[in-house]
């Protein structure tokens, strides 16, 4: 034990080799918060730029998966002014839902083969009507390969999303 003496006259024992523990916790608390955001960076999670910017994705865990839903439209009206609404979904039912606000991924998980990647969930296309398997990959932390496929990964379609915030960093043409 080391005798010291505060500020204001009032003496503490402190056990030896205790500012050592502090410097190695702290070392350990930085090195904890650095992991934990960079882990962040390296899944979905998060706000997307969708098909060139004209939604707003964000992409939320849902149970043990990870679902998204349309949070913004660049162009949220129809012809007629009136709220884009799911019309062209095969359940008659469901035509009255806005388009903004709709789930349209579910049920990706990470893959154990692929780091990056999020597999065996579905894409619904509120244009069509349709859905679609899905897989999704990080190319970047900011960019996002979306993969809408019928039956085979090979018959389908990619896009690339943009994480929101990142849009201006852009690499010099080659």
């Amino acid at each position: 034990m080391i005798r010291r003496t505060r500020p204001d006259g009032l003496a503490l024992d402190v056990p030896r080799g205790s500012g050592r523990n502090l410097h190695v916790l702290s070392v350990a608390f930085l090195w904890l918060t650095l992991s934990a955001g960079s882990a962040a960076a390296t899944d979905p999670i998060g706000l997307w730029w969708a098909e060139g910017g004209f939604a707003k994705v964000e992409i939320r865990p849902c149970g043990d998966a990870l679902c998204g839903h349309v949070v913004w439209l660049r162009h949220p009206l129809d012809a007629e002014g009136c709220e884009l609404r799911d019309v062209e979904n095969p359940d008659a039912a469901l035509h009255g839902r806005p388009v903004e606000g709709l789930e349209i991924l579910r049920d990706l998980r990470a893959s154990a083969e692929t780091p990056g990647e999020w597999s065996g969930g579905s894409i619904y296309d509120p244009g069509s009507g349709r859905t679609y398997g899905a897989v999704a990959t990080l190319d970047r932390p900011d960019r996002l390969r979306v993969r809408g496929y019928f039956g085979f990964r090979l018959l389908g379609r990619t896009t690339t999303w943009v994480r929101v915030g990142s849009e201006n960093q852009c690499r010099e043409p080659a």
